[in-house]
């Protein structure tokens, strides 16, 4: 099988297991997603799904339910704008980025330094903790 069919039929399964319907715009959506070389914004993936063929309300719900169901990230951008990304493959780990500033490129950062900070907010006598951290810049393609 093919690594991104392998990919859908893990992110269908995964769906399934989480009691979410298989719809057509969710399978677009999600083959959407894998073909992508990046993280896509929701009007990103609503312009490559062809905008006659779904609303952008209805990929923002998609989105929402990838996340919920544990196959998709969002990453935050400093612009108030979130990117999504599938949690298959090669990337499924706890892990951060680098975002271009102008074309939203968002690359993966595969080392965490935050265990420090988690280890000082425990001593203040915090549990659960978690984190969100992205880095920004500027890319060499748009310097």
């Amino acid at each position: 099988m093919a690594d991104s069919e392998q990919q859908f039929e893990t992110a269908i399964s995964s769906l399934k297991e989480a009691n979410c319907r298989i719809t057509e715009p969710r399978k677009a959506l999600l083959r959407q997603l894998i073909a992508s070389d990046k993280p896509l914004s929701a009007e990103d993936a609503h312009a490559a799904l062809g905008s006659d063929s779904f609303d952008l309300v209805t990929v923002y719900r998609n989105l929402e339910t990838f996340e919920t169901a544990g196959i998709a990230t969002r990453i935050p951008t400093e612009a108030g704008k979130s990117l999504f990304e599938l949690n298959l493959g090669e990337h499924e780990h706890h892990h951060h980025h680098i975002i271009c500033r102008k074309c939203h490129k968002a690359e993966c950062l595969d080392h965490c330094e935050v265990a420090k900070l988690e280890a000082i907010a425990n001593k203040l006598g915090y549990t659960e903790v978690t984190h969100v951290l992205e880095l920004y810049g500027v890319c060499s393609d748009c310097r």
